[in-house]
């Protein structure tokens, strides 16, 4: 609404120059406000459109969002225009009731994606206002959160990277007649303690994805479940969370228009496949004539069935 208004500026001060009935022009303080609640307003805007997707994961994109949201309040408390500052304040507040603690369960997806793991969660946390002490407390909360779930319900013990790592005893050297007879065994007992660290701990030690790279996150873990393959079940379960209902409350509106009060007899079976077809047809929208044509036949075909 207010991208609208400020598209129309010129044309409502024209307005109050031509029409004496017109008296609500707004003046150019007030024009200035609007610029300045626009930009505060539109990452809101943006952010809830991506929450509201449903093609794609949308819990891997909670942490850093709802964390670029408070970083947005925090600078805006600082504003010079006081109106905005008290917005800013109110917001926060009500914030702060809501997302004081980010819901951990959604922290582990951020995680789970190979782009960003533990360290984008310290950044965050790194620019917010808080202490040194509060924010390592948050951090070892969410990570320690991760081992236990990934350890209780993927019943696979998880170790630290450098419990792992530290050998223990060896008789290098012993009295053997070649030095390097001992290298073997030395180098077994690094060998077995690699084999001992969680799918967990291996994946977070692995080396971050390029950020800029366009990733299907879904994607990476199915091509990566040979390797992890009890880490890549815990990702499908974390990923394939909804963070908003969106999706599932448009579907029972578009429900209620199928089932209307004139269609009360169909079938379950016939609303589904009605349902069903709608989504198909939209996700042809970019698909050729042809190829289009084409599925329509299919479809009719499925819905005569």
């Amino acid at each position: 609404m207010l991208d609208c208004a400020l598209a129309y500026r010129r044309a409502y001060t024209r307005l109050a120059l031509v029409d004496s009935v017109f008296k609500t022009s707004p003046s150019e303080e007030e024009w200035a406000r609007v610029e300045i609640i626009t930009r505060l307003l539109k990452p809101f805007y943006e952010i809830t459109t991506l929450f509201s997707g449903s093609s794609y994961p949308t819990s891997n994109l909670y942490f850093h969002h709802v964390w670029r949201i408070q970083l947005y309040i925090e600078e805006e408390m600082c504003n010079a225009d006081q109106v905005i500052s008290d917005m800013a304040k109110d917001m926060k507040e009500k914030f702060d009731k809501y997302w004081k603690n980010y819901s951990m369960i959604l922290s582990f997806a951020v995680i789970l994606d190979p782009r960003y793991k533990v360290k984008l969660v310290e950044y965050c946390f790194s620019k917010l206002i808080m202490t040194f002490e509060e924010r390592e407390m948050k951090l070892k909360c969410i990570v320690d959160g991760m081992h236990k779930l990934y350890d209780t319900e993927y019943n696979i013990p998880s170790k630290t990277m450098h419990d792992s790592l530290i050998p223990e005893s060896s008789n290098v050297g012993g009295n053997t007649l070649d030095e390097m007879d001992g290298f073997d065994t030395f180098q077994s007992q690094f060998k077995v303690a690699d084999n001992e660290k969680s799918q967990l701990t291996l994946y977070l030690e692995e080396q971050n994805v390029d950020r800029k790279v366009e990733l299907d996150v879904l994607q990476y873990w199915k091509e990566n479940q040979v390797r992890y393959p009890k880490l890549a079940i815990m990702a499908r379960d974390i990923l394939s969370i909804p963070i908003t209902t969106v999706a599932s409350e448009s579907s029972f509106s578009i429900g209620g228009r199928v089932l209307s009060k004139y269609r009360t007899s169909l079938l379950s079976s016939n609303v589904e496949a009605l349902l069903c077809t709608r989504d198909w047809l939209f996700d042809l929208k970019g698909i050729k004539m042809k190829t289009r044509t084409k599925w329509m036949k299919i479809l009719l075909k499925t819905l005569k069935h």
